[in-house]
């Protein structure tokens, strides 16, 4: 790291160690620097990537970077000194403090037992236990839950261990409230709550090809000269496109690439959800999609999920290329089509048809003698026939998405 990303890299790892305290915070925090560059990272015009990254985490904290000159910055710069080797500390004892836990437990307890006469008049506790004054009761609170033999245990465990030989009428109240402000609790475990927000559904669209999803499948061997797979999934009938690309596209070969090959067959969409890559965060890739009038949905940091059509398409297109190509990975790109052919052929699980007949009005026939089967007599009827197939589709996908939402949220919360 040079310089300015080593400056930058103390308030990431800073903001990483507080983050319990200062994430989500509404008041504004500021974080003093000697490096004057980074007062200036909010309104950088260019970042490289990794300082774009860490944005996206910064982003989570409300806090402004001010400048202040290292002669007046004393305090972090005495911190950032290397210490001497050379002092050492010589203990009086012959044992390690570590193996004095009876003489801790016996402290406390002499402690207690000598604050006997501060026990207002007419207070008992039950037999075997010592009543705690309110003087001691947070250095016992604290030898309950921080002490070696305690561990930082929870509240269950520092209740039942307290209650073995003290009380006092708060006692399960105060560990509660104790071990809640525990900072070392709340760095080093993992928290046990359900993820925080319900699931919000992505809206059900009402034709075909109206709201698609895209994305791409990289890091391929070779084929024919194709190293990427560009995907594009109709989210209503779940039919699929799989294009065949030589490099990972910019923005613009990637607009050009969906109106030869989609648009051009099935229409301008209204949405397009895509995660956030380059080429889908630019601005060309807004100017195209507003030429267009679609709207461009991308899914939030860190959370592929919100794409999750397009990436279990992109799981099961992967499996297939392996078992088609098994025998030669190279030849990947031969079965591309058949692989596309076979996903749309395929029944949905979310609109009980094959992506064909959702979008088509028909399937197509897997043996000639089924050609029969899917005569119509007219256009009027095929029409007819498309509007019902459309109606019956978008009302299963209504089912699906709320049976996904229920199932979801049984193991998550409301967000705070």
């Amino acid at each position: 790291y040079d310089v300015g990303n080593r400056e930058l890299l103390a308030i990431k790892l800073a903001l990483e160690e507080w983050r319990h305290w200062l994430e989500g915070a509404e008041q504004q925090f500021i974080i003093w620097t000697d490096h004057k560059n980074l007062a200036y990272l909010r309104s950088a015009k260019r970042l490289n990537s990794r300082q774009a990254r860490w944005c996206l985490f910064f982003d989570r904290f409300n806090f402004v970077i001010s400048y202040r000159p290292g002669s007046r910055n004393v305090k972090p710069d005495a911190l950032s000194r290397k210490y001497s080797i050379t002092e050492t500390r010589t203990d009086s004892t012959i044992l390690p403090t570590s193996c004095f836990i009876g003489n801790l437990t016996w402290e406390i307890e002499n402690k207690v037992q000598q604050a006997q006469s501060e026990i207002p008049a007419g207070v008992t506790s039950p037999p075997g236990t010592l009543y705690v004054p309110d003087s001691l009761r947070s250095d016992v609170l604290a030898w309950g839950h921080t002490s070696r033999i305690a561990c930082h245990g929870g509240v269950y465990r520092t209740i039942r261990l307290l209650k073995r030989r003290f009380f006092w009428p708060t006692l399960e109240r105060d560990v509660k409230e104790y071990i809640a402000a525990c900072s070392t609790c709340a760095r080093s475990k993992t928290s046990n709550r359900p993820p925080s927000g319900l699931l919000q559904p992505l809206p059900v669209p009402s034709r075909p090809w109206s709201h698609i999803a895209v994305d791409f499948i990289t890091g391929l061997p070779p084929s024919q000269g194709h190293t990427v797979i560009l995907t594009v999934i109709d989210r209503f009938s779940k039919a699929a496109q799989f294009i065949p690309l030589p490099q990972l596209p910019t923005a613009t070969e990637t607009a050009d690439t969906l109106v030869n090959h989609v648009f051009r067959h099935h229409g301008i969409p209204c949405d397009i959800v895509s995660d956030r890559g380059p080429q889908f965060t630019s601005q060309v890739w807004r100017a195209f999609c507003s030429a267009l009038g679609a709207t461009v949905s991308l899914t939030s940091g860190y959370h592929p999920q919100a794409n999750g059509q397009a990436e279990r398409v992109n799981q099961e297109l992967e499996a297939a290329l392996r078992c088609l190509a098994a025998q030669n990975h190279a030849d990947w790109s031969k079965y591309l089509i058949w692989a596309e052919y076979a996903h749309n052929s395929h029944t949905s699980t979310a609109t009980g048809r094959s992506p064909f007949e959702a979008s088509l009005g028909y399937s197509p026939p897997l043996f000639p003698s089924q050609e029969l089967d899917l005569a119509v007599p007219s256009v009027q009827l095929h029409l007819q026939r498309c509007q019902e197939i459309w109606l019956q589709t978008k009302a299963a996908l209504v089912r699906t998405a709320e049976n996904n939402r229920q199932i979801a949220n049984r193991h998550r919360g409301v967000s705070p």
